[in-house]
């Protein structure tokens, strides 16, 4: 005869209850996070798809791009999936009966919260490393790729015996070029800008220089002549040349100002911190490296004031309605980035202070939270009452 089985302490119920909850928490979580990059990643897909086939770009230059918009996505994903995680578990305890089950056995919300903060101050540990260390090393990556992907297409493009519609405008013919060097024989190019005219000029050969450092290109040519023609077309000026040196604007090709890139966000910590104090030692702005080390600080403690949003929308559920707390939360999640933006602008144009700017969506969503979970604690409807006036219209209609 087996003999009954005896109940379990509160303690030992208690962690059972807590495994299980975080559990329910972690699939959806996982699923959140898996989603959301995919989205995000989708949404750049056609771009990356235009720089490998009709841009001419390596393959190599492409994944690698790829892998370093990753962890800027991540950071946008986790505190969207830690709630989402939340607001979905808590919902399919709600619409099951399990949470009236458990406040029946004595377990209120406040006791099934706890290990969450501890979920909370996981995920928030986790986008701490990804701003303090994988975004910054990220851009600086993406930096280097979007320059190695500019300079490569200098050449990657062109086409020998035709007329190639190159940088800025610009055309280019060459006779022979090797692939390898990128060096040319027998060159053409014309350009007409408005404020210098239309231009061509003839060379013998010609070479395209890169400085990384700098990260500029020029085009080096030898042993040819300029023709430039004026606007009023009657006349033209020769110049014959030995060596020429033509400044290539990358940033036409790239759309982004590469010579201005490695700012506060594509720095460590430690050149951040150092950077900030030396502007402010020299009386000048450090606006923009203030944000980057408070924005690091930001996303990470809002994962922790998630589980008080969290719980109480998941809560709210009840049968055949379990998509209502999705959809608020949703919503919830799109309001705090739209708040989050707009307070990056508040602080750059120094409307609101700075600190007081980039911490303000945090505030109002710690409000919001402990608002919201005190309510569910108290078993108050989540959504306030309508005035009598407006109930007696709405029965009325």
């Amino acid at each position: 005869m087996t003999p009954p089985k005896l109940p379990q302490s509160p303690r030992r119920t208690g962690r059972t209850l807590q495994r299980y909850v975080l559990r329910e928490i972690r699939n959806a979580f996982l699923v959140g996070i898996g989603s959301a990059v995919s989205v995000l990643f989708v949404l750049r897909v056609v771009e990356l798809v235009d720089l490998a086939f009709a841009r001419g770009v390596p393959g190599r230059l492409v994944l690698a791009l790829s892998g370093y918009i990753v962890p800027s996505f991540l950071e946008t994903a986790i505190p969207m999936a830690a709630l989402l995680g939340i607001v979905v578990a808590f919902a399919r305890l709600g619409t099951d009966g399990e949470l009236v089950a458990l406040r029946a056995s004595g377990i209120g919300l406040t006791d099934i919260v706890r290990p969450l903060l501890a979920f909370g101050l996981a995920v928030a540990t986790f986008s701490l490393l990804l701003g303090v260390w994988a975004r910054p090393w990220a851009n600086r990556g993406i930096e280097k790729t979007t320059y190695e992907m500019a300079r490569t297409r200098l050449t990657a493009a062109l086409r020998p015996g035709v007329f190639n519609d190159w940088f800025g405008g610009v055309i280019l013919y060459v006779e022979q070029l090797d692939p390898k060097s990128g060096d040319m024989r027998s060159v053409m190019l014309a350009e007409e800008r408005k404020e210098y005219g239309r231009k061509t000029i003839f060379a013998a050969d010609g070479h395209v220089q890169s400085n990384e450092d700098a990260r500029t290109a020029h085009l080096e040519l030898h042993d040819g002549s300029l023709l430039t023609y004026h606007d009023s077309g009657k006349y033209h000026d020769k110049t014959d040349f030995a060596s020429m040196e033509l400044n290539l604007d990358l940033t036409e090709d790239t759309g982004v100002d590469l010579r201005t890139m490695g700012g506060p966000s594509a720095m460590t910590w430690t050149d951040l911190v150092a950077e900030r104090s030396a502007k402010l030692a020299r009386g000048e702005s450090a606006v923009e490296e203030t944000i980057e080390l408070h924005r690091k600080f930001v996303l990470p403690a809002a994962a922790i004031l998630l589980p008080f949003i969290g719980v109480p929308l998941g809560a709210m559920g009840r049968r055949g309605v379990r998509s209502r707390g999705m959809l608020v939360s949703i919503i919830v999640v799109l309001l705090y980035y739209l708040l989050l933006t707009g307070a990056v602008t508040l602080a750059r144009q120094q409307i609101v202070p700075t600190v007081l700017s980039i911490w303000l969506p945090n505030l109002l969503l710690g409000g919001l939270g402990l608002w919201l979970f005190r309510r569910s604690v108290t078993e108050r409807p989540l959504m306030l009452a309508l005035p009598r006036w407006a109930a007696r219209r709405k029965r009325a209609q």
